[in-house]
């Protein structure tokens, strides 16, 4: 995959990914397993892990990651400006013309419309990420305890991301029948 052909994709996904990094997925796996067959799902779902894993946006990690393994530091460059530059264009004329427009109501009614797309889209990505991590009982129990305690507690999430690190290194190599 060029360079230009890295960064004009990752421009695609950055005009299309609303919502953020959990949109980003099924356009990235779309794109680069599907389309253009130069990485498995299972190494997206593993780059995805890493990128929510660390600080900062993760959209920007993914692309990060997904370049560098494609292109090594050049294309963790080339796909991080790509995958911005939407965002920054986006930005800068809503920023131009934001206090002319948000009070319309048909504005309004695209972004209602457009966070109802994004929660299905969400839903999708969660779903395939779900089907792929929950192996077997020892995961499905992982999973259930750890959304229960998030869900009880409130605890920041990066303490349960630590957990998951922790408990994947423990589960290494075990038996996916158990």
């Amino acid at each position: 995959m060029s360079i230009l052909s890295l960064f004009l994709t990752y421009v695609k996904i950055g005009f299309m990914a609303f919502g953020g990094g959990y949109v980003m997925l099924p356009l990235i796996e779309n794109e680069f397993v599907h389309k253009r067959g130069v990485i498995r799902e299972e190494e997206v779902y593993k780059l995805f892990a890493l990128a929510q894993s660390i600080p900062g946006i993760l959209a920007v990690n993914m692309a990060i990651f997904l370049g560098y393994q494609l292109r090594k530091t050049k294309g963790a460059l080339v796909a991080a400006a790509g995958i911005m530059f939407p965002s920054i264009l986006i930005i800068t004329v809503i920023a131009a013309f934001f206090d002319r427009f948000t009070e319309l109501p048909w504005v309004q009614s695209i972004f209602h419309g457009l966070n109802i797309a994004v929660l299905a889209i969400i839903a999708q990505a969660l779903w395939k990420m779900a089907k792929a991590s929950i192996t077997d009982k020892v995961t499905f129990v992982l999973f259930l305890f750890v959304l229960a305690a998030y869900l009880i507690t409130g605890i920041n999430p990066v303490f349960f991301t630590l957990f998951g690190c922790i408990a994947g290194l423990l589960l290494t190599g075990r038996s996916k029948h158990a």
